[in-house]
């Protein structure tokens, strides 16, 4: 039989840390040599996170079962192929103090031990591509028990494109992918390497134009992938190992209860199934970085694989952030439940800085929820000084749906991150509301007055130019401008903090320069004006009955210079 197992083949695309080339690596030769890579260096962002999430799953597996020297905790009992037989529940001291003695041995060591690498050896055969147990794949008899009989492998349906696999085509047969990074004759077609990488991507960005389902007693609906349902949120350190151990969260910090690890090849494929069409929560960190949303199937002919695709039941999403450290939370006030915060096209153009509240805890905040891994970082640094003045580099990546119900194909792909030194992020005044998370929170809520100034400037010249009803649209597509102006500047001052600044001083400073390009991008503006801008608009009486005043671009313009001031003042008092 064929083989082609990850743990020693090479399909992880990485950086070379010092050449900054790209190489090809094994699962075993990256967690043997991670610090001496930069990062991931899939096709697409969004992929090197679906297969960072099922490294940290291997990683958080293996050391919440046997301590850094190989040697398994006295609470658990394991079997030949180090899985979780059973476990007792001490107390959540002593699971602090013994995982987390596990950790930062690991990081101080700078690599990882030879337990993970005994975990991958016994259990090899769960990693084959081609295997009795093929990676994130069924046999072709689960295929057909799991199924309707009229969508067996025989009746050749159900089937999936490779084109549609890939996330950078995303083509179903439908609608032609016109700007794709292919041919239309290299479209279906992938090596082995970049199907594997796909296979694992398409399972956590699936979207919903699949019509083959598992069997179930109620009627159910396709899920998408769960990664596709985040606005996700990780760190990212100077290496690949930084990363790996900064995103290992080995119990949850904000309730220390020893949980059983469970990732997807280590289920039982029937059960795994029955809690799916019971739509049941992982209840644990591996099974939720390596859930699956398709039951696929490969049949392999001369080399040329078809994919059979059947769809899994979504699991309730609300309240899930005990299981997703990697997410942003909002409260949905109906009902008071916290959901992941999905990116919607809307908000392809939004830097991670403008929702800073989603990622820290602040201090009255209660629409959004701080995400684990955030709350894990805040945990490291308060027990271990190496966090102390260190720079967080908070990372997202993600694809945002087309917004269709019955698609949810690719749209775009977002990537941005974060930087702030930890002594900043964490702060731990005594005074709640001067801590530094309060003041950013404040000039990110200043910054986002302005732009509503300079968005009001623009409706007013849409109006004078377009006429009332296209001045909303004209100013939309205009009023990125003054974020674009803005975002990498103020990054800057967000990176550039520390703990020991003077806070007021800081502010000042900020609000100097961010009055600089408010009007700098006025001015910019100002530049290409035409006669109908100067002539201006005459009053009229509105749809409304109210009465719309005399205007002309001078007279906005004198308005948003205004509404900057006050603004400014406002927050000064």
């Amino acid at each position: 039989m064929e083989s082609y197992n990850l743990i020693t083949e090479p399909w992880i695309k990485v950086l070379d840390g010092k050449t900054n080339s790209e190489h090809m690596v094994s699962i075993k030769e990256l967690l043997q040599n991670a610090s001496d890579y930069r990062q991931l260096a899939g096709e697409m962002h969004a992929q090197d996170l679906a297969i960072l999430r099922l490294l940290v799953a291997i990683l958080t597996t293996v050391y919440t079962r046997v301590d850094q020297t190989g040697q398994k905790y006295d609470w658990v009992t394991l079997d030949d192929k180090m899985h979780l037989q059973s476990f007792k529940n001490p107390k959540a001291l002593k699971i602090k103090k013994a995982l987390l003695k596990t950790w930062s041995t690991l990081y101080d060591k700078g690599g990882f031990s030879e337990a993970v690498f005994e975990y991958l050896d016994k259990n090899r055969e769960v990693f084959d591509f081609f295997g009795d147990r093929p990676f994130y794949q069924v046999t072709a008899e689960q295929y057909d028990s799991f199924v309707p009989d009229n969508k067996k492998i025989a009746k050749g349906s159900g089937t999936v494109d490779l084109m549609q696999i890939n996330r950078l085509i995303s083509q179903s047969g439908n609608s032609v992918a016109i700007f794709a990074p292919k041919s239309a004759n290299r479209k279906n077609k992938l090596t082995l390497d970049e199907l594997v990488r796909w296979v694992i991507t398409y399972q956590n960005f699936t979207g919903v134009t699949d019509k083959t389902k598992v069997k179930a007693k109620e009627k159910m609906s396709n899920s998408r992938g769960w990664l596709y349902t985040l606005n996700p949120v990780y760190a990212q350190g100077k290496n690949l190992f930084e990363t790996l151990m900064l995103n290992l969260l080995l119990f949850n910090p904000n309730n220390p209860a020893y949980t059983q690890q469970r990732p997807v090849w280590e289920e039982d494929l029937g059960e795994y199934v029955k809690r799916r069409l019971s739509q049941v929560k992982p209840d644990n960190f591996a099974e939720t970085y390596t859930v699956w949303s398709r039951l696929l199937h490969i049949e392999w002919q001369d080399g040329t694989p078809t994919i059979f695709s059947a769809g899994l039941p979504a699991f309730d999403s609300a309240n899930a952030y005990y299981i997703e450290p990697m997410s942003t939370w909002r409260m949905n006030k109906k009902d008071g439940n916290y959901y992941p915060a999905t990116r919607q096209l809307s908000s392809i153009g939004i830097a991670m800085w403008r929702n800073f509240g989603q990622y820290v805890d602040i201090e009255g905040h209660t629409e959004s929820r701080e995400p684990l891994t955030v709350a894990w970082l805040n945990y490291l640094k308060n027990k271990n000084e190496f966090l102390n003045q260190q720079m967080i580099n908070l990372h997202t990546s993600g694809i945002i749906s087309n917004g269709g119900a019955t698609s949810l194909m690719p749209a775009a792909e977002f990537d941005d991150n974060l930087r702030i030194e930890a002594d900043v992020l964490f702060d731990e005044s005594e005074d709640r509301k001067n801590t530094w998370p309060q003041r950013i929170e404040g000039m990110v809520d200043l910054n986002q007055e302005v732009g509503r100034k300079y968005y009001g400037f623009l409706m007013e010249v849409g109006r004078i130019r377009f006429g009332s009803q296209s001045a909303a649209d004209f100013a939309g597509r205009k009023s990125q401008t003054f974020y674009d102006n803005l975002n990498e500047p103020f990054e800057n001052w967000l990176s550039n903090l520390s703990g020991g600044d003077n806070r007021d001083k800081q502010k000042k400073l900020w609000e100097k320069q961010l009055k600089q390009i408010a009007l700098r991008t006025l001015d910019d503006f100002l530049e290409i004006i035409a006669p109908r801008d100067i002539s201006g608009i005459k009053a009229d009486k509105s749809q409304s009955g109210t009465k719309s005043t005399e205007s002309n671009i001078f007279i906005a313009a004198n308005k948003y210079r205004a509404g900057i001031n006050k603004a400014l003042n406002k927050n000064g008092k």
